[in-house]
């Protein structure tokens, strides 16, 4: 059986280049979100979209021993900037997770947003022209976790998660919970997909919690992309990020 586009295992063939099939896949991805995106906007105009009544503080991550390690080792590896996306990717993804109503393993999420850009720090185990960065991210967080001795089931789902969220979507029966929502949570932080269906106050004070500050340069480095890897790709297609995330907006 084939593995899961995106997933660790299937990075182990390549390193997270793409085939031109998988590159079908990954624009069929983006395709799928603006539709999405698309409908939102129908649904809202009609008011027929509710946001989710929660906030920040409802989402606060448990306080285990998981997410004290997963804090920890982010603060110490990530620039400000970079960090704050890495907060504001979990509480969208639990922010939109409870707008779908569904149940899942919130330390793992909360480890796997803290680090899903792991992969672009100081940090990082490969060379970003060597190996997706996604892809070694998630071998980096999953093999610290294994040292700290945390499942093996746990630290896979976490590293999956984290290697699957450039897929940019990435859904739930597929991938899981956790996977589904990493990857909700960097969209609408970056992109602003679907949200639309989260509370106008909660956007605002997660802003005002954990600035935007200079996000652009936190994740676009000078340094060469693996060829043909998902944020090569994208880059080529679309140059990068906006000049202007849409996070900046929010008053």
């Amino acid at each position: 059986m084939q593995p899961r586009f995106g997933t660790l295992n299937w990075g182990r063939r390549s390193n997270g280049v793409l085939t031109r099939a998988e590159r079908l896949h990954f624009l069929s991805n983006m395709a799928f979100l603006a539709v999405r995106e698309a409908v939102d906007i129908v649904r809202t105009t009609l008011g027929v979209l509710s946001p989710v009544n929660l906030e920040l503080s409802d989402l606060a991550p448990p306080d285990t021993r998981i997410v004290k390690d997963a804090e920890e080792y982010a603060r110490a590896t990530h620039t400000q900037d970079l960090l704050s996306h890495a907060y504001r990717t979990y509480y969208f993804g639990a922010m939109l997770g409870a707008y779908q109503k569904l149940s899942y393993d919130r330390e793992s999420h909360f480890a796997a947003a803290l680090l899903h850009d792991i992969g672009l720090t100081e940090s990082r185990i490969a060379p970003l022209k060597q190996c997706c960065f996604a892809v070694s991210g998630g071998r980096q967080a999953r093999d610290f976790l294994l040292d700290k001795h945390y499942s093996a089931e746990q630290a896979q789902v976490i590293g999956d998660a984290i290697s699957a969220h450039l897929n940019l979507y990435v859904p739930t029966r597929r991938y899981g919970e956790v996977a589904s929502l990493v990857a909700k949570g960097a969209v609408c932080d970056l992109f602003g997909f679907e949200k639309r269906r989260l509370p106008e106050e909660f956007k605002s004070e997660l802003l005002r919690t954990y600035p935007a500050g200079d996000i652009r340069a936190a994740l676009l480095s000078d340094e060469e992309l693996a060829t043909g890897s998902r944020l090569d790709v994208g880059r080529k297609l679309f140059g990068g990020l906006p000049e202007r995330i849409w996070i900046h907006d929010i008053k």
